[in-house]
This record gives structure tokens, sequence and C-alpha cells, in this order.
């Protein structure tokens, strides 16, 4: 957690002054039992003194309200100080996010992104507004409260030692039993928050085969689970304020009995208003030993979220090149033995093609055999784990994040619409000409479901939800013809689409982008038999690589996958 206070920047002074304002009202609040005393003592003692009444009322009073306002004051900059640092955390989170590389996240999950940018963000925000607050309030109390009752009753100074030692002791005992438990609940937590993304992403698989009782019992376990952690965490933290209201109460108890008798027996300076005093300064301690209690769980609960935030601030941000520049007579892609693994055995590996501008790419393969990994290294997505890989004559990890934006253009197998409408999904890249927009949307056959809507205007919901499958493509594939780039990737971009559609579709795309080098990956052989060249892929192997008409004859597996269509 204290790494994250380098996110303060802008609200460092409202965080050092709210915690000086709370030990003012603090201060001021230690003074209050020696007035009372001293208004019983003076003004009520013996024949009363209305005068002194009146007197220490409105100083009372006075003290009060000043107490009050640096109260406010305190409550005002502690939230003004939380609201910003969480702020901050979430701006500097979500920029770290974005520069994390595409495997980073995938292992990660964005449930579990998400959840560190919300919830625990805000634990971390709330357990920060609240130690501000009082992380010196409580123990200035405690200990001003406890110095207080020595000096007005020197006598008895161990009646308000031991109390407070005892409590002290409770309140470690019962903390030391709560962390764990509430730490623990924290995690159950985390699994109900899994369970429930699960189910709401997979709501129409679940509905498919007729799941719901499985999917409640699973969702209703786990917050049984949730439930019993959380109410035994609660149950040892709720033994505090009796324990510590029994120990106090029991030394108010012999407070009244040695003081009481003092006071009757008039054998020293005892007077009824010390003895008041020294019972309100015994309430202090009891609430400042809770409050330190409260404070502690919602710390704790403060540091599990931030050491989850820092986690993630921890793992390393995709390395930027410095900046290269392209060479116009070099191939645009070139692959020289590349290779990528995710840690084990090759995804994909073996390499070796060069492709200049109009030309066009096919690549096949088994499930699994590599096709996406090798889109992700040619977008550096992925970075080549072995060999190079090479465009427009640079090796792809010299260049910038907008170098490569500028040389290549991606329509992925499943592609993600954002809320808003059409045109501004089509815009992503900088595009506002509706012509182009059309056009773009024309070639990719768009055009027509969109124009029985309201064409650039219509509604796109999260995710695109309220397109089909084939619809989301083709709006994909119309985002990606628009950007100039002169790298084209067709990552199965047209799967959802039927045989005769996708030919169609395709047939227009690549005939937009001839003068593109254009790599299109498909599991359909009808799709890339045309290309240039065809890669085919299997088991993240290289094993045929040629014409089609060459492929036939020397490649069995791409021979059978024709011959099974």
């Amino acid at each position: 957690m204290v790494r994250l206070l380098r996110y303060l920047k802008g609200y460092r002074a409202a965080a050092v002054i709210a915690p000086l304002f709370k030990i003012i009202e603090a201060m001021i609040e230690l003074a209050i039992p020696l007035l009372v005393a001293d208004m019983i003592d003076r003004g009520l003692g013996g024949e009363g003194n209305i005068t002194v009444i009146v007197w220490t009322g409105v100083i009372l009073i006075a003290l009060g309200g000043i107490g009050l306002g640096f109260s406010l004051s305190c409550q005002y900059l502690a939230s003004k100080a939380a609201v910003g640092l969480g702020c901050n955390i979430r701006a500097a989170l979500y920029s770290h996010i974005q520069r994390l590389s595409p495997g980073d996240i995938d292992r990660l999950g964005t449930g579990t992104l998400v959840t560190r940018l919300s919830t625990d963000v805000s634990q971390a925000q709330q357990g920060f507004a609240m130690f501000i607050r009082l992380i010196l309030r409580a123990p200035v109390i405690a200990i001003g409260a406890v110095i207080m009752s020595v000096i007005v009753a020197p006598h008895i100074w161990y009646v308000p030692v031991v109390a407070t030692a005892l409590a002290m002791g409770t309140l470690i005992l019962v903390m030391l039993l709560s962390v764990p438990r509430y730490t623990k609940a924290e995690k159950m937590l985390d699994n109900v928050s899994q369970i429930t993304g699960e189910t709401i992403r997979g709501e129409r698989v679940i509905r498919a085969f007729a799941a719901e009782k499985s999917s409640e019992k699973k969702f209703n376990d786990a917050a049984a689970r949730h439930n019993t952690s959380s109410a035994k965490a609660s149950l040892v933290s709720c033994l505090l304020s009796p324990l510590g209201s029994v120990i106090i109460n029991l030394s108010v108890v012999f407070i009244l009995w040695l003081g009481g008798g003092t006071v009757i027996s008039s054998a020293n300076s005892f007077t009824q208003g010390d003895l008041i005093a020294l019972v309100n300064y015994m309430s202090q301690i009891l609430l400042a030993l809770i409050t330190i209690s409260t404070l502690l769980v919602i710390v704790s609960k403060a540091m599990a979220s931030g050491a989850r935030i820092n986690a993630i601030f921890d793992m390393p941000e995709m390395p930027k090149g410095s900046g290269a520049v392209p060479d116009p007579d070099a191939p645009l892609v070139e692959l020289r033995n590349a290779a990528f693994s995710f840690g084990g055995d090759n995804a994909v590996g073996g390499l070796n093609f060069t492709l200049r501008r109009g030309e066009v790419l096919g690549v096949i393969g088994t499930t699994g055999s590599g096709k996406s990994v090798l889109a992700g290294m040619l977008t550096r997505f992925y970075r080549a784990t072995e060999g190079e890989v090479l465009l427009a004559g640079r090796n792809i990890l010299d260049y910038t994040d907008g170098q490569i934006c500028s040389l290549v253009t991606y329509a992925p197998q499943k592609p993600l619409l954002f809320s808003g409408t059409v045109r501004s999904n089509l815009g992503l890249g900088g595009e506002s000409d509706d012509e182009r927009m059309n056009d773009a949307l024309a070639v990719a056959e768009a055009a027509g479901f969109l124009s029985e809507k309201q064409g650039l205007d219509t509604v796109v919901n999260q995710k695109g939800s309220n397109f089909s499958g084939g619809e989301k493509q083709r709006i994909s594939l119309a985002r990606a013809l628009l950007k100039d780039a002169p790298i084209l990737i067709l990552d199965d971009a047209a799967s959802a689409l039927d045989y005769v559609t996708e030919a169609r579709v395709m047939k227009k795309v690549l005939g937009r982008a001839t003068d593109k080098t254009v790599i299109n990956i498909s599991q359909r052989p009808g799709t890339v038999r045309h290309a240039d060249k065809i890669l085919v892929l299997d088991g993240g192997k290289v094993v045929g690589f040629g014409a089609h008409d060459e492929l036939m004859r020397t490649c069995s597996l791409y021979a059978r996958m024709v011959g099974s269509v």
C-alpha cells in the first residue's frame, strides 16, 4: 500500500494537513473533561456559581464549534486526497494495462483486471481515507486520555494504565485472529465475482444446455462459503467491543469505588469533578481502541487490495521500439526462422517466407496449429522467441507502436465492436469521411443490413451484442479496409459467413487490396486456394509452402483438407 502513495501527486498537501486537523480536534476533545470537572467543582459545588456555569458552557460550545470545524475540514481534505489517489491509481493502472503484452492479459483474464481496476482500487481508496482521518486521532486520544487520567488521579494511576493495557492486549489478540479471516473472506469474494462473471458471459451456453440449476448451485455454494468465512471473521471482530466495554466498565467501577471514597473522605484534593473527568477519559480510551480496531480491519483489506494492484504494476510492460525507417525497396514482410513459445514447446516455429507488396499469402492448418499466433507475431502482439520478424526490411521490434499501426492493419476472427455507433467503430483508425466508410461497408457487404437500420448511425451495444457473428465480422472487415496500411492481415475474418457469402466478400476485399501485402488466414481451403503462396501448418510446424497446385502434389495434409470439402 505504501508504494501506491506515489500516486498522491497533486494531493499531498491535503493528505498531510488532514491528520493535523484531526490532532487539533483530539486535543480539544481531551480538554473538555477538565472543563466539565471545573464546572462541577466551581459552578455546581457548594452554593453554586452561575457565572462559572455560563462561561464554562460558552467555552464548551465554542470549543465544540472549533472542533467541528477542524473535523469537517479534515473530512473534506481526507476525501479529496483519497479520491484523488484513487483516480490517479486507476489512470496509471489502466495505462499500464494498455502496455502489457496480450499474452499477459490473456493469462490474467479480463475479469481479474476489471476487479483490480474497480473493487481493489476502491478498497485502497477507502482504506487510505480512513487511515489519514484516524491514524493520528485515535492514538492521540488513547494515549492522551491515559496521561490525563494519571494527571487527574495520580493516587490511582494504576487503574487506567492497567485497564488500557488489558484493552490493548484484547485488541491485538482480536486483530491477530480476525485479519487472516478477513483476508480469506476477500479471496472467497473474488471467487464469487469470478463465478458471476462467467455466468453472465456464458448465459447463452448455460441456457442451451439447461444448466441453470447447476450454475445456480455453483454460485450459491460460493456465496455460502463467502458468507461463512465473513461471519467467522465478523464474529471474532465483534468480540472486541463487548470485551473492551467489560474491561473499561470494570475499571470505571474500581475508579468509583476507590475515587468515591477519597472524595467523601476529602483525604486529598481529589474532587467530584476529577472523578467525572476520570470516567470520561476512560470512555474516550474505550472509543479510541474500538476506532483503532475498525481502522485496522479496513486498512488490512486495503493492504490486501494494494498488493493485488501492485502485482499488476510489477508486470513488465511490453517493450517498445525506439523507431526505425522502413526500407522502400525491401520486402514488406519477411520471417527468418521465426518461432514463438508461451513457455513450453513452440506454438509455431520454422517460419521462413518473404512477401512483397501486392502478394497474397494464404495460411491454413489444423485447429491449434498456430495460425492466430502467426498473426500475433506480425502485429507484434507476440514477440518472436526465436528468429526474426521483419517489416519493410527492419526488425519489427525496432518500430514504435505508431509505426506498427501505420504498417499493419488487422481483422480478427472474433471482432470486438465497442458501444456507440457503427460510425464511431469505423472511425477507430482516425477515419471520419462518411463516403469512404460507406464504400468500405459496401466492399465488406455490410451496407445491406445496415441500410435496413440507421446506416452509419446504427447503435452498437456493448461488444456488438445486437449484431450476429457474421455482421460483426463484416463491420470489422470494413474497419480494417479503411486503414491505409500496406499490410493487411485477415485472421479467419469471414469464418462466420456461409461459403457463398464468404467467397463473394473475400473476392471484393482482395480486389480492393491489390496494392497491399495480404496474409489471409482461414480454415477453408477455398478461401486460400487462389493465394500466390499458401503456408500449411500442423501442430505448430510448417508442413507445406507453395502454390495450390504444388501443394496438392507435395503436401498430403493440404490435399486431404481440399478433398474433405
